[in-house]
């Protein structure tokens, strides 16, 4: 009778240290980085502010991944690391560890570990990317806190030996302060994760914090702008800009064959009309968000 009372202590331990860990929302979810660095367009270094978003299932090495994509303004999918598909996550609730697989690959990486205990090494793909960064590719767990976010308690891990001075903190069922992923990438301290919404409501920091994009306030999908299209194409005259329902007031371009912007304006749901009085002939890319088309003026 005594072990069985001792084992039912022991499970019911178990079963509270569970409870504690606060998962990764892995379904509709949308986290909303501002500040982030466009890699390689250092030097100059483009400051991009990015939606990464949950966007269904998907079987890699007959396991179960949530894909993720993002949006970025400015479009500027050239310069960044990975295009709109940027990878693919999976959690180990048990383990309390979050993987990842990249873009264009099958193997699998830690990107979170809230199991570290403090004085632990935390060694995910995030420091092998930013290994160049200061030097840095380990940082040491030195403290580990909790935080209110809508009324419930996140454990928080501050880290020591990231690419900035004060470190990084990842944020149990949040992500890290700097973003989802990448959170070692960012321009000292600019880069901040803004928000993080699930089901479509702010979860954090607080309920009604302002979750939205410059340009893509009413976009809640990119794979929306698929339903673009443009016509008569070639055109002289008048274009036509057919926008798939609640956009509003989204932000447009014109490019020339160097990628150079000519123009830009603004589209709503429906067909928006545009004179090309001021393009001259020739070769132009009609981009909104990340998506391109090829337009001829003539």
């Amino acid at each position: 009778m005594k072990n069985l009372f001792y084992l039912f202590l022991l499970f019911a331990s178990f079963q509270t240290a569970q409870a504690q860990y606060k998962p990764l929302p892995m379904q509709n979810a949308e986290w909303y980085q501002y500040g982030g660095i466009a890699l390689l367009s250092c030097p100059t270094c483009t400051l991009v502010d990015y939606k990464y978003y949950s966007n269904g299932d998907t079987l890699i090495n007959s396991q179960t991944y949530v894909k993720i994509k993002k949006v970025e303004v400015p479009s500027i999918n050239d310069l960044s690391l990975f295009p709109t598909y940027t990878g693919a996550i999976r959690q180990d609730t048990l383990n309390k560890k979050i993987y990842v697989v990249l873009t264009d690959s099958t193997t699998e990486h830690i990107l979170y570990d809230f199991s570290l205990q403090v004085g632990d090494t935390n060694n995910s793909v995030l420091h092998t990317l930013a290994s160049d960064c200061l030097g840095y590719n380990t940082e040491t767990l030195y403290l580990i806190d909790t935080i209110q976010v809508n009324g419930n308690d996140h454990r928080v891990f501050h880290f020591q030996g990231s690419c900035t001075a004060n470190g990084v903190n990842y944020i149990e069922g949040i992500g890290s302060d700097f973003g989802l992923l990448f959170p070692n990438l960012m321009d000292m301290e600019e880069s901040h994760l803004n928000c993080l919404k699930i089901n479509n409501q702010t979860y954090y920091p607080y309920a009604n914090a302002n979750c939205t994009l410059p340009d893509t306030a009413s976009v809640n999908d990119s794979d929306l702008l698929l339903e673009i299209s443009i016509y008569p194409n070639p055109s002289s005259d008048i274009l036509t800009i057919s926008m798939p329902e609640n956009i509003l007031n989204i932000k447009a371009l014109f490019l020339d064959a160097s990628g150079r912007e000519v123009q830009h304006f603004y589209l709503n749901s429906g067909e928006n009309h545009l004179k090309l009085n001021c393009l001259e002939n020739g070769v132009y890319m009609f981009q909104v968000g990340n998506q391109s088309l090829k337009f001829f003026k003539i």
